[in-house]
């Protein structure tokens, strides 16, 4: 898990920055968490497996203001394609609880001007907010050639148009002319779609041999537009798909529904459809004869699963609630991940997936340095929150920190670390989920006798102490740390530690001498003390260990 923070306060100030850092060769989704702020940046995420979650829609804003009539340095326009304040090119993406806003303003000034342009595969919204004028939210593919001149240009110009499937539950999408648009098969649940002006809420260019287009169910058409002055649909291209189910239309939407876009389209390949809406827009006696009003039977194939599902099955609403459990790790330097370059340097919690199959997953939400104080401090206990389900485990390790001088780490270990601790856990259990306290895992220490010395002090005891007292489950990695290192002695415990000598390792090429950190050895024997420490416990979670 990744903390993006505009104060400063988080892993990167900047959204982009976040997103960069993202190894390619990566196999496990990553979570990006952004606190509230108003972040001024042209997104372009093309990278796969990405959570992108924002503390609220409303206070957590992506903006930027490009439009179609800006121009190059070379003079040339930027054209609709690249307008876009946030390009989403990549598959299995999720974003939750943003805002994509695009502030050019109204499109005779500007032109054309995208808040966000999708053109991934499965990529879910939820909870967002889509602001903007003409073209606001584009649902990639292009069509296969622009009408107009020799090429559409931006990020996906010339490249070969593919199915791609999106799903938006209960998002806000504002704008005026066309301001959904594009080739995709996308689903709309539970959504606001807000004319802000004259116009046309969709402009599909579904490709003829996609069975569904757009699909609005459960929506409410909303907005300031004058009476009777929105048309639901117009066709971008031949074989435009659009159906509204079951949602509210309000007084701004034209009586005759939909539009050809000059008469250029034939009617006989479109398909704008609807079936149960009510509100004062949702007459349909004077509806132009070439739309649809479905039958019961007809209805009942609009069901997001089988919209949605292509070839592989894809159920957006079941991946969100998936019921795997999920283990999230809360602690410091000798629980986190880390990337290649730190090889072999790695913590205990980045290799505990290794004990886990498809029924628990691990979200190591540990960063380098962090104390329970400054782990809260800096909104990384807030991302786990968002996401934290019941049924869901929090195991918190910390204490190598809160010993630290500085004010922004430093704990007492019988007053402050023990308040912080217990907002670990009372957070955990007031949203349905179990605290797993943990004990300081040991350093490599041994005095010139070869007799192991702890540099823990009162911090293992006051955690055992407030176990004791919440009535929480405990695991003593102190005490197993300790005893795996007196087993070892001095010499033979630094292969778990990251003791490296000149030219040993590329990433070390002067070596390194850490009794802190974990070799990936010393990784894997620690996460071994958790497992052991999970079946001792006789958590839920232990039947799902493998052997």
């Amino acid at each position: 898990m990744i903390i993006v923070a505009a104060d400063g306060s988080g892993d990167y100030v900047r959204i982009q920055e976040a997103i960069d850092s993202i190894a390619d060769e990566r196999k496990e989704e990553t979570v990006i968490f952004v606190r509230s702020g108003v972040y001024e940046e042209k997104l372009h995420i093309t990278k796969r497996r990405l959570s992108l979650i924002g503390e609220s829609a409303e206070t957590t804003i992506v903006t930027y203001g490009d439009y179609a009539k800006k121009l190059f340095p070379s003079g040339e326009p930027y054209h609709t394609f690249h307008s876009y304040t946030a390009f989403i090119g990549a598959d299995d993406v999720t974003i939750e609880h943003l805002t994509f806003e695009n502030t050019a303003g109204k499109g005779e000034d500007v032109g054309q001007a995208l808040a966000a342009y999708v053109d991934g595969d499965k990529v879910i919204f939820r909870d967002c907010r889509f602001l903007g004028h003409q073209d606001t939210l584009f649902t990639g593919p292009l069509p296969p050639k622009p009408r107009d001149r020799s090429s559409f240009g931006g990020p996906r110009d010339g490249m070969p148009p593919r199915a791609v499937r999106q799903y938006y539950e209960r998002c806000y999408i504002r704008g005026d002319v066309d301001f959904i648009f594009g080739s995709a098969t996308a689903v709309f649940l539970d959504c606001e779609i807000v004319s802000s002006g004259k116009g046309w809420v969709t402009a599909a260019s579904t490709p003829e041999d996609a069975m569904y287009g757009y699909v609005f169910i459960g929506c409410k058409l909303t907005g300031e537009a004058p009476v009777e002055s929105v048309g639901l649909g117009r066709p971008w291209r031949n074989y435009a798909k659009v159906a509204f189910v079951h949602c509210w239309l309000g007084q701004h939407v034209k009586k005759a529904g939909w539009d050809r876009w000059n008469e250029r389209e034939s009617v006989e390949a479109l398909a704008f459809a609807e079936y149960g809406n009510h509100g004062p827009g949702a007459d349909t006696g004077m509806r132009v004869d070439w739309s649809k009003q479905l039958t019961e039977q007809e209805a009942e194939a609009y069901d997001v699963d089988r919209i949605l599902a292509g070839r592989d099955g894809w159920s957006p609403r079941a991946a969100l609630a998936e019921p795997r459990i999920a283990i999230y790790l809360a602690g410091d330097s000798t629980m986190s991940d880390y990337t290649a370059s730190f090889y072999p340097r790695m913590g205990w919690g980045q290799v505990l997936t290794r004990w886990f199959g498809s029924g628990a997953t691990v979200c190591n939400a540990a960063s380098s340095g962090r104390s329970s104080k400054s782990f809260i401090a800096e909104g990384r206990l807030a991302a786990i929150w968002s996401r934290i389900r019941p049924g869901d485990y929090l195991f918190i390790q910390f204490g190598h920190n809160d010993q630290k001088p500085d004010e922004a780490r430093h704990t007492d270990p019988h007053t402050t670390y023990l308040d912080h601790l217990r907002q670990y856990v009372d957070g955990a259990r007031a949203r349905g989920a179990l605290p797993i306290l943990i004990t300081s895992v040991q350093r490599r220490s041994f005095d010139v006798q070869g007799n192991f010395t702890d540099t823990h002090g009162e911090y293992p005891a006051s955690v055992k102490r407030l176990a004791e007292e919440l009535e929480a489950p405990l695991i003593d990695l102190a005490e197993k740390s300790r005893n795996l290192l007196l087993s070892l002695g001095t010499e033979r415990a630094k292969a778990l530690f990251l003791w490296l000598r000149p030219g040993e390792q590329a990433n070390y090429p002067d070596g390194v001498t850490d009794d802190t950190h974990f070799s990936e050895a010393g990784a894997i024997e620690i996460a071994r003390l958790i497992v052991e420490g999970i079946k001792e416990l006789g958590l839920p979670l232990a039947g799902l260990i493998k052997e």
